[in-house]
This record gives C-alpha cells, sequence and structure tokens, in this order.
C-alpha cells in the first residue's frame, strides 16, 4: 500500500521536527544510539543539522496539501534519493564498523521513506 503524498509529508515534517529537537537539545541520545564517539565537534556538527531538519520539515509541512506537480515530482525524487542514500552510508558505516547496531533504526526508517518518495515521483511522471 503506497501512502499519498500529503501523509508522507506530514510523517517527514514529523520525523524531521523530532530530529530538529533531538539534535539541538540532546545530540548525545543520537551517538549513544549509534555508538559513536560523541567529541565537541560533533555535537557542534548536529546542533548545524537541527537547523536543517527545522527548514526541512517546515517545507514538508508547507508543501502536505499540494498536488502533483512537476515541482512536487523533483520534491519527491530529491528525497528518495536523499533517503536511500541516507540508508545506504547507514549500513556502509555498520559494516566499516563506525556505527553500532542502532544505525539500523535509521536505516529502516530512511529505506522506508525512501522508497516511498521515489514510487510518488515515478507515479507523478
Amino acid at each position: 500500500m503506497a501512502l499519498s503524498f500529503k501523509n508522507l509529508s506530514v510523517m517527514s515534517a514529523a520525523i524531521a521536527g523530532a530530529l530538529f529537537l533531538t539534535l539541538l537539545i540532546v545530540p548525545d541520545l543520537v551517538f549513544w544510539l549509534f555508538q559513536i564517539p560523541a567529541p565537541d565537534s560533533a555535537a557542534f556538527l548536529a546542533r548545524r543539522a537541527a537547523i536543517l531538519f527545522l527548514g526541512f520539515g517546515i517545507i514538508m509541512w508547507r508543501i502536505r496539501d499540494s498536488e502533483a506537480s512537476p515541482t512536487i515530482s523533483a520534491i519527491c525524487l530529491g528525497w528518495g534519493v536523499s533517503m536511500v542514500a541516507l540508508a545506504m552510508l547507514g549500513a556502509m558505516e555498520f559494516v566499516r564498523g563506525f556505527a553500532g547496531g542502532g544505525i539500523f533504526f535509521a536505516v529502516v526508517i530512511e529505506t522506508f521513506l525512501g522508497v516511498s518518495y521515489l514510487r510518488l515521483a515515478l507515479k507523478m511522471r
């Protein structure tokens, strides 16, 4: 069962919002989950990434009611490719021993979102 663009956008906005708050306020939670070291420089980058997630979440929330169009198709393609690439990167980091098993929590969500967005992009072509 494929998700509608609206449902996928709302879900993405909620995930981005949760990541924004987590990375801004308690970035150590992510480091703990992924079982990676947490130097000050990592927390600095996590807080900067939090702001990107804030922007992504706002975009996805604001366009949730948009009709199919070339612009929405391009957004779906961009999100889909990004999510699949993140999932592959997470799996590779696990295999090379840099991230612990907690990375698969992100890999599963990224794979689901990536495939869902790519299916929508193809459907809108």
